[in-house]
């Protein structure tokens, strides 16, 4: 009888096991991931017409409006070579409860603080992308809602920076066909009276709420995004404010011209406390008065770029121009406040194969001050090579 009942806990645990092996295995069967990114080299030659930047600048490595030197007579020469921009991703999938479900990491070394150039020039990863979608839902870090993800094909990793809304943030998006509506991550930048110091606020009582429309064409598409935000913090004297509510609309897209792989691309956004999700955080999205009220500053931008594929077609160009105005009040703001700013760049580029890339651009770039007098300019020569790569388990694709 002993004997029996052993035996038969001996069969029942090895079943359990059995059971356990066998759905471990079609989970794994189920999964499929891709990895993936690309290693880029930037080699850029800089001279600034009105000043220098630090030796931490991010304009340094990309074009940063907010960074421009002004109101300095002297010219300045900086070279800068680096490979920040290089990037990693891993792309997973896996088949849950009847539905996919997709997960996707992105890691590059850009604005990276730690990390300097004297020796072995380490820097440090940074988030880019870390989210996950399930049926309609999204959840996790990446691009803004608020972003149409459309850019110029530029060298220089932000490109049109003054005309872009550009942010990625932790976020909750549901996307029901073509519309989308998020709540994302609030963060208010704030500048205090006659104080042209920006700081990040961290008395947010409400996320940001963004609705999208996306519209689909036989060329191309366009997305129109809203934004609503509610202002809140403290400047740098402590003083709390009061909430002010604040809004934006912008739009963008892409269409297909002349050429195979020609096209045109495009955005305008206007609002009021848009602050840090345009012209990455040219301006504040608000200046406080003395009794402690928010007032949003007002600002509309844009860019136009054209994407042009020469013959042979191994050879191509991009061209464009990107524009930022702030509409600062005066009796509010500093004069040393940002307010104006513009770019225009062209390049050509050889991509002898899908993987490879290699290119010369030129940019130009302006920042003038809300005083109207004050202001700096840059012109930027930079060669950029880039090797693209990508990795996909197909076995797994085989068992399942």
């Amino acid at each position: 009888m002993k004997k029996l009942y052993t035996t038969s806990l001996l069969l029942f645990i090895l079943s359990i096991s059995l059971s356990f092996a066998q759905e471990e295995q079609t989970t794994e069967n189920r999964t499929t991931f891709k990895f993936g990114g690309y290693i880029k080299a930037d080699f850029i030659n800089t001279w600034y017409n009105n000043g220098q930047v630090s030796s931490t600048s991010p304009m340094k490595d990309i074009h940063f409006p907010a960074q421009i030197p002004v109101g300095d007579s002297e010219n300045n020469y900086n070279l800068d070579f680096h490979v920040k921009e290089s990037r990693f991703n891993f792309d997973v999938n896996t088949e849950l409860l009847g539905q996919s479900i997709h997960g996707f990491i992105e890691l590059d070394f850009l604005l990276s603080a730690q990390g300097n150039e004297r020796v072995s020039n380490s820097f440090a990863p940074r988030m880019r992308h870390f989210y996950f979608e399930w049926g309609k839902l999204l959840v996790g870090q990446t691009w803004s809602t608020f972003m149409i993800v459309v850019v110029p094909d530029d060298l220089d990793f932000a490109g049109a920076a003054e005309g872009l809304v550009f942010n990625r943030q932790p976020q909750i998006r549901f996307t029901q066909n073509n519309w989308q509506f998020s709540l994302e991550n609030p963060e208010t930048t704030l500048m205090g009276f006659q104080d042209p110091g920006i700081v990040e606020s961290e008395k947010e009582i409400l996320p940001d709420l963004i609705i999208r429309r996306n519209f689909t064409f036989e060329k191309g598409f366009i997305g129109v995004a809203v934004l609503n935000r509610a202002l809140n913090g403290k400047t740098t004297n402590t003083q709390e404010t009061k909430t002010k509510y604040a809004f934006g609309i912008t739009s963008g897209g892409k269409f297909s011209v002349g050429s195979k792989g020609s096209d045109i691309r495009f955005m305008g956004t206007y609002g009021t406390g848009l602050g840090r999700y345009t012209a990455l955080g040219f301006t504040s999205a608000g200046v406080v008065d003395q009794d402690r009220n928010i007032h949003g500053i007002g600002s509309i931008n844009g860019y136009v770029a054209y994407n042009h594929y020469w013959k042979p077609e191994k050879w191509s160009s991009s061209f464009n121009v990107s524009a930022y105005q702030a509409m600062n009040d005066m009796d509010l703001v500093s004069m040393e406040a940002n307010e104006t700013a513009y770019s225009f760049s062209g390049n050509l580029k050889y991509s002898p194969a899908p993987e490879l890339l290699f290119g010369v651009e030129f940019i130009h770039g302006y920042r003038g001050l809300a005083d109207g007098m004050t202001s700096g300019s840059f012109n930027r020569l930079q060669f950029s090579a880039k090797y693209s790569f990508g990795y996909k388990n197909s076995i797994a694709n085989e068992k399942r």
